[in-house]
């Protein structure tokens, strides 16, 4: 068995936690990733019937710089879903983003974000994926849980997160 991360850098950043994951771990998310980037990923890593498959995107998404129309989005995710058949799939939703440290007036809203989470816990529900609402998760910590860029999560965030997504893997049967 093997575990596969896709999307963007909430999972590209995992290094030292990959060893908690079950199986062989392949990480082919990448920071700056978007859905548009997720079926390159996928083919870049094969994935097989025998894989649980962890996907997180949302985030880049929601930036108005790289903006992927909600239909678009929700399209995407579904499409990936219909042309992989891994043995199960585990949805990490959005955390959202500390807008107090966001640099830019124009940046990604939590409001916005809201919006591409729902589209991930509706696709999740649609192909019996499990979701991790990171977002609920990393509450009690509020922007503790987030690097001072405020978009990224630290050490405290993925010390909540992690172990939250490899529960989720370790119940798919």
């Amino acid at each position: 068995m093997r575990t596969v991360l896709l999307g963007d850098s909430h999972l590209a950043r995992l290094r030292r936690e990959l060893d908690s994951f079950p199986g062989e771990v392949r990480n082919a998310a990448e920071g700056g990733a978007s859905s548009r980037d997720l079926m390159g990923q996928a083919a870049a890593v094969g994935v097989r019937e025998s894989d649980v498959v962890v996907l997180s995107v949302g985030t880049n998404d929601a930036a108005p710089w790289k903006h992927v129309p909600m239909p678009e989005f929700a399209q995407t995710l579904s499409m990936l879903a219909a042309s992989h058949a891994p043995r199960g799939w585990v949805f990490v939703a959005p955390p959202g983003v500390v807008e107090a440290r966001l640099a830019g007036a124009r940046d990604r809203t939590n409001a916005v974000i809201d919006d591409y989470r729902e589209a991930v816990i509706e696709v999740a529900g649609q192909v019996g994926g499990r979701v991790v609402r990171t977002d609920l998760l990393l509450a009690p910590l509020g922007a503790k849980a987030f690097a001072d860029d405020g978009v990224h999560l630290n050490g405290a965030g993925y010390r909540v997160l992690v172990p939250a997504i490899v529960a989720a893997c370790g119940a798919i049967p």
